[in-house]
């Protein structure tokens, strides 16, 4: 990337040799920790996912089997990559992190399952096919709602929808290929594997003492349920407080775009609130500079009016500075700050100075910029344009009715000069004169266009600087010549008169055409506010309300309803799927719970890692739920059903669960560049996973038990 940017410094520096090129800002260090603490995290993640598998599993070929079947499945993914011309960049390799903990799902419950049938007494092949057969379509069903659950991160809006693309990409596609990996090569690869011999040696052992025993697991399921069965109302107490405690601790936890990240950078706003010369202001800016040199390792500034071209809202006046400065650590950013706001204070106490972190590259990339509520009034006289006192007044009125302070749109101050057609007639002056001499003047007088291939460079006669008042002072215009051949001159200021003034800045239009953007952040209530808005609103403007309130909720209730559906055809039921989506607010509790005692911020990466466990936890859920199905449809009795398809799903689910846990793990004692990214993220999973994980093996029962008691009740009564 370094070499990139000196490419592109050294062709400019070539095509305009009059002028010096510079890096000012340069966050590409940045990136490349990022990407290559995510590599590393990736790398440890895979090592310990392997370790819990030989734990559980007790010998090596499982974990071989696992391991050979994830490989796979990362290499057709990155031939996805490929065939789908998508890069492996932060937001992908972050999506193939996550992901991985869900990919290697599929491997082991496919290969738990099969060992569970060969323990029975079946043969290898028979083992294979019932053991594969029994999970294709609860695993189907998991991998489906997984997926349904990145669908907003696509619909995201600006940039963000975008990048988030390739996170989405890169999940989905990991999550169908170890889908169909695990149901089609993962069986063939256990029988070959299994097919070999075990290797006998003194020194060495195919099979291991495993730690975890089964009958130590299966004690400590039956305890657990035994125990929630015991107090079912403190159960359902806990269930009844985490549904409101999630709400609360969504609206109390404080939230923030992206987490804080320790920057060794610093731009300073300077209004020297004087009416100074541009030199003048350069010269404030170079002494300041030469003050705090020792103290810097980089420094630069915008001195006086910057006009963008494609960002207006930039501009600054002559006596207006914006600086930048880049310390060797972070910790040199306070003493600085202090050394710089000292130095202005001291030399020019009537100065007005601002300091705030420069956005990283970050921010500038998942910024969505959509408000919560946007106010969109469409004037009803399209032939004249809104004044901008009529907006200012509508502005107050607003923020009078509804105690929120909606952000306008911005003006632009001008002079407005206007021609007195009644003077030119007194002193007997052509109009035309008078316009021409004003063009000139104000260099809007174009006389041609240069045209170089496709570049188009406009040519206009233009007077010596002068203010306003100058111009119209000093420019004199002749009049008509009298019947003797007689021309007097007149200054302009005689002719015209100027009155200060404000126009739009910029104008925004939508599929029903121009209107005026009232924006509303954080609110609480939106209902309200739109009503209040209507009714401050006068008959002269047509009013509609766009904004995240409207798409994040459209968003949000079509992915529930996907889910539903989804975990309804999966079940055979309407009522099942909302056991499985009432684990949900449990999960955001708890995550939402630890990230407020842990200190952190509810933002982006925060919400991805809430998002992704409440797919993995409603996985567990749905292998949970369809064994206890099966096991009722064969004529098990309720309560022995809910024993043995804990039992037989117990170990898959605690495997799943602590390779996500231990797959996150490496993230929280990263403390590299960039790692303030990764912690909020995986302490996130890592509380829900906890929390979701006893919730789905003991809560879910229990409110199934409570459905499904009185069916279990009538059948009894059938029999006898």
């Amino acid at each position: 990337m370094k070499e990139a940017l000196a490419e592109v410094t050294d062709y400019f520096a070539s095509v305009y040799p009059d002028i010096d090129f510079s890096v000012s800002r340069n966050q590409t260090e940045l990136l490349d920790y990022t990407i290559s603490n995510l590599k590393q995290n990736l790398s440890l993640g895979f090592l310990f996912i392997c370790i819990v598998a030989i734990l559980f599993l007790g010998d090596i070929k499982s974990p071989a089997v696992i391991g050979l079947s994830m490989v796979v499945s990362l290499i057709i993914s990155f031939l996805f990559f490929y065939l789908c011309k998508m890069s492996l960049n932060i937001i992908s390799i972050s999506g193939l992190i996550l992901a991985l903990g869900m990919m290697i799902d599929s491997s082991i419950i496919v290969t738990e399952n099969i060992t569970q049938y060969r323990t029975r007494g079946d043969s290898l092949e028979e083992a294979c096919n019932k053991g594969t057969t029994e999970v294709i379509t609860p695993m189907l069903s998991s991998t489906f709602t997984t997926i349904a659950v990145f669908v907003p991160l696509v619909f995201m809006s600006g940039i963000a929808g975008a990048i988030f693309f390739d996170q989405a990409f890169a999940v989905t596609v990991g999550l169908m290929v170890s889908y169909f990996t695990g149901i089609m090569l993962l069986p063939v690869l256990y029988k070959l594997v299994y097919s070999i011999p075990d290797i006998k040696h003194k020194d060495f052992n195919m099979r291991i003492n495993n730690l975890v025993k089964e009958h130590t697991l299966d004690r400590f399921y039956d305890t657990g349920v035994d125990f929630v069965f015991r107090h079912k109302t403190a159960s359902l107490i806990f269930i009844a407080i985490t549904l409101p405690l999630c709400a609360f601790l969504f609206y109390e936890i404080p939230k923030s775009r992206m987490p804080e990240i320790d920057q060794n950078e610093l731009i300073a706003h300077v209004e020297w609130n004087e009416n100074i010369h541009i030199d003048e202001n350069q010269s404030r800016v170079s002494q300041l500079f030469a003050s705090i040199d020792n103290q810097v390792q980089e420094h630069t500034a915008y001195v006086g009016q910057q006009q963008f071209l494609l960002n207006r809202d930039r501009e600054m006046s002559v006596s207006e500075s914006e600086l930048y400065f880049k310390t060797e650590k972070p910790t040199g950013i306070a003493p600085l700050q202090k050394s710089v706001e000292k130095w202005i204070k001291t030399h020019y106490p009537m100065a007005v100075i601002s300091f705030s972190p420069p956005e990283t590259v970050f921010e500038k990339l998942f910024v969505t910029g959509e408000a919560d509520i946007v106010a969109e009034l469409h004037t009803r006289n399209k032939s004249e344009a809104p004044e901008a006192s009529v907006l200012n007044k509508i502005e107050q009125q607003i923020e009078a009715k509804t105690g929120h302070t909606p952000v306008g749109i911005t003006f632009d101050n001008q002079l407005n000069i206007t021609i007195d057609r009644q003077k030119l007639l007194l002193y007997n002056v052509d109009y035309n004169e008078v316009y021409r001499l004003l063009k000139t003047a104000f260099k809007e007088n174009e006389v041609a266009t240069l045209r170089s291939y496709q570049q188009y460079l406009p040519i206009a006669l233009a007077g010596e600087e002068q203010t306003v008042n100058e111009v119209l002072q000093k420019t004199l215009v002749n009049t008509v010549p009298d019947t003797e051949g007689n021309v007097r001159y007149i200054p302009l200021q005689s002719l015209v008169r100027v009155t200060p003034g404000e126009d739009l800045k910029t104008i925004t239009a939508g599929k029903n055409g121009e209107y005026i953007p009232f924006s509303f952040y954080d609110i609480d209530n939106a209902e309200q506010l739109m009503e209040n808005v209507k009714k401050e609103i006068d008959t002269d403007w047509d009013i509609d309300f766009s904004g995240s309130f409207f798409s994040n909720r459209q968003m949000l209730n079509e992915l529930v309803l996907l889910m539903y559906f989804i975990l309804a055809a999966q079940f055979e039921s309407f009522l099942q799927p909302l056991i499985v989506l009432l684990e949900i607010p449990i999960d955001v509790a708890a995550s939402l719970l630890v990230l407020w005692i842990c200190g952190h911020t509810m933002n982006l990466m925060s919400a991805i890692g809430i998002v992704v466990t409440c797919g993995i936890i409603i996985n567990d859920s749905i292998l949970k739920l369809d064994a206890i199905n099966e096991l009722r449809k064969e004529g098990v009795p309720l309560m022995e059903a809910i024993h043995e398809a804990g039992r037989r799903r117990l170990r898959p689910i605690i495997m799943t669960s602590l390779t996500t846990i231990f797959g996150m793990v490496p993230l929280l004692f990263t403390f590299d560049m960039g790692s303030e990214l990764q912690k909020p993220l995986s302490i996130a999973m890592i509380s829900a996973m906890l929390i979701g994980t006893a919730v789905s093996l003991f809560v879910i029962p229990l409110i199934y038990w409570f459905i499904y008691r009185k069916h279990e009740v009538g059948n009894l009564n059938v029999e006898n």
